[in-house]
């Protein structure tokens, strides 16, 4: 069977502490080199980061793009100091940039986070519009339970799913940090990000969920995230 075509990328600012980890990873992903494409959409970096991006599109064997957008005015590029609404704009340039492509599915993989080679294989094996790897958010509170994954109580909150499958896929009503879309997702069902809701990848699940797109998490697959830069807070 013939592979599909997958764009992979992220919007990206002031990462040049973890960029060359982080594309090494996506090197290492188990798939044929002309069957991905890149997209990195860089966002007010001050650093290194367009430098290494370019240097990487030297030497990668698939095809890379490299997207600077307009200065943003944004607080600063550390957990917690980005606007949410101009990060829900810059993952919604990344969703054009599947629509505009040839590609059947986007990874979006964010850029402190390291995958396995084998995520896109099964993620792809399971045949769904929307679908993550685990990714482990609690570290910098020291509570390891707390990942990707969220459901919505009756009350209408959402609430971390910490009693899940490591074997097989399970639903969920909120993810995002590492997942496959289908283009359909865009194409068809005309689903994209927004945070009025709060965070950028609620308005985009919530909005999927409402157009009758389930939403799931592959419990086999888990990604190292590396949260805090080295020698910040």
């Amino acid at each position: 069977m013939q592979e599909k075509s997958i764009l992979i990328g992220c919007p990206i600012r002031n990462r040049a502490w973890i960029l060359p980890e982080y594309l090494q990873s996506l090197e290492n992903i188990d798939y044929p080199p002309d069957k991905i494409k890149f997209c990195f959409i860089i966002n007010d970096s001050i650093d290194d980061t367009e430098i290494i991006l370019k240097e990487f599109s030297r030497r990668s064997l698939s095809q890379v793009q490299i997207v600077n957008t307009p200065a943003s005015n944004n607080k600063g590029h550390r957990r917690g100091a980005y606007r949410l609404d101009q990060l829900a704009k810059l993952r919604n340039l990344l969703l054009e940039k599947l629509f505009q492509s040839d590609c059947e599915y986007l990874l979006s993989v964010d850029s402190d986070i390291l995958v396995p080679p084998f995520i896109l294989k099964q993620l792809l094996s399971r045949n769904c519009l929307i679908i993550s790897a685990l990714v482990c958010n609690g570290h910098h509170i020291n509570d390891e339970t707390i990942y990707n994954v969220m459901q919505r109580s009756p009350a209408g909150n959402y609430q971390y799913i910490k009693d899940f499958p490591r074997d097989t896929v399970f639903r969920a009503d909120v993810t995002g940090a590492a997942y496959l879309i289908h283009r359909s997702v865009v194409a068809t069902y005309n689903v994209y990000y927004s945070a009025k809701k709060g965070a950028e990848d609620i308005g985009f699940c919530e909005e999927a969920r409402a157009r009758g797109i389930q939403i799931f998490c592959d419990g086999t697959i888990e990604c190292r995230h590396i949260m805090n830069e080295p020698g910040g807070l």
